[in-house]
């Protein structure tokens, strides 16, 4: 079987491996990086043409637009994106609330904004335009077999391919339930919050005007973020977490009566709904890998942590872990002396240095995400007063407001 080399191999082509070829392409030009994904890819030479509803949409924080910034894709991102200028926190039926305005928020804000979401149809496709610009090969479809590891890095074996590709440095970033991480046998730790999040474009009587919502209800947090007109209509992307019982039902309603559920259980604070798009679920629960390196290896994205969708840290947190990775690479990969070679990307102590530099931001968003929603869902008195006590602080405290919307923001130091 005919065997290639390369320097880093990606295996997982969405956005985490996408974003992560790019940063290596930016930070590291020097280093060969194929990124390898199971599905043949979309054409991104064709043309955006996205539907008003039915699409996914992901919430990108101040922190992450600086690195989409950085790497000179926000020109592009922006004509997609709808900008978040203020977020509303809220209790559904206690009268306290916090908000979080860009314009007060400096320290936590990006162009005026605290955020911006745009809708994952659009999103793929623009990354993989900019791979198309950078010397990154790109296998797909790609179907990894196995995988060998060696004191060189690994082998991996595409099957349908019938060829083998040996990388100084494996970075897994196929997602949760990671097929390779089993293989490898990386384990995670996993909390099952017996919740399901439905997601679906629902359509506005009025403007959002650029406020995302974070709602605690009893059945769990709701988040509707702003996303751009199209075809004349407000738009809005829902995440309603629910019980694990109401899934079906939620999703079975005729379009008018989930209209009328979800104006309940949300309130009047966004207007009126007017329509719902195609509804989506999948199951909530809290993954972990207990391993994220390893002598040649890495784990990133959902493989590595897979979180609740509340205050929409996900694809935040792997953003950074991704800056962070290849940042940390191409301080290592500084032109050597002539004597010394390449460095090595996969080395132990490299990878190691990166982990400790990113173990603080894990511990500290993966416990907001994964404390904030029993707190918000408990009938208690008790919980009660002290989640209100919590917004009023946010309210009236200058300091604790700015420490939570920097922390949101992927800003905190």
């Amino acid at each position: 079987m005919p065997i290639t080399h390369t320097d880093v191999a990606i295996v997982g082509g969405g956005m985490a491996g996408a974003c992560l070829a790019l940063l290596f392409a930016h930070h590291c030009p020097q280093l060969r990086v194929t990124l390898l994904e199971r599905q043949p890819l979309p054409d991104s030479s064709a043309a955006l043409n996205l539907p008003s509803f039915d699409t996914r949409a992901t919430a990108i924080a101040a922190g992450s637009l600086r690195i989409f910034d950085e790497l000179g894709l926000w020109p592009q991102l922006r004509e997609f994106a709808a900008p978040i200028t203020r977020v509303q926190v809220s209790d559904r039926g206690h009268s306290l609330g916090a908000s979080l305005d860009a314009g007060r928020e400096t320290g936590a804000s990006f162009g005026g904004m605290l955020g911006a979401v745009i809708e994952n149809a659009a999103l793929g496709p623009l990354l993989y335009r900019a791979l198309g610009n950078t010397s990154t090969e790109i296998l797909a479809p790609a179907d990894v077999s196995s995988a060998t590891m060696t004191a060189a890095g690994a082998t991996l074996t595409l099957a349908n391919r019938g060829e083998q590709l040996h990388t100084r440095l494996l970075v897994v970033a196929d997602g949760v339930g990671s097929p390779l991480c089993r293989q490898l046998g990386i384990a995670s730790d996993e909390v099952d919050y017996q919740q399901e999040a439905l997601v679906t474009t629902v359509g506005l009587q009025q403007d959002h005007a650029g406020v995302a919502f974070e709602r605690f209800t009893d059945s769990g947090p709701m988040a509707l973020l702003p996303l751009p007109r199209r075809d004349g209509i407000h738009r809005a992307a829902l995440v309603w977490t629910c019980e694990r019982a109401d899934r079906a039902r939620l999703e079975a309603l005729p379009e008018a009566e989930f209209i009328q559920h979800l104006q309940r259980a949300f309130g009047w604070r966004a207007g009126r709904f007017l329509r719902a798009g195609r509804i989506q679920g999948y199951p909530l629960k809290l993954s972990l890998a207990r391993e994220q390196v390893r002598r040649g290896l890495a784990l990133v994205g959902n493989c590595a942590h897979f979180l609740h969708p509340v205050a929409g840290q996900g694809f935040n947190l792997t953003l950074r872990d991704c800056e962070a990775l290849a940042r940390t690479i191409a301080r290592t990969m500084a032109p050597q002396a002539p004597e010394s070679g390449q460095a090595d990307p996969g080395e132990l102590d490299l990878l190691e240095a990166y982990w400790r530099e990113r173990q603080h931001d894990q511990r500290l968003t993966i416990g907001f995400s994964d404390r904030i929603p029993p707190l918000f869902a408990s009938r208690s008195l008790l919980t009660a007063g002290l989640r209100q006590a919590g917004l009023l602080g946010l309210a009236l405290v200058p300091t604790l407001r700015t420490a939570f919307a920097r922390q949101a923001a992927g800003l905190a130091p």
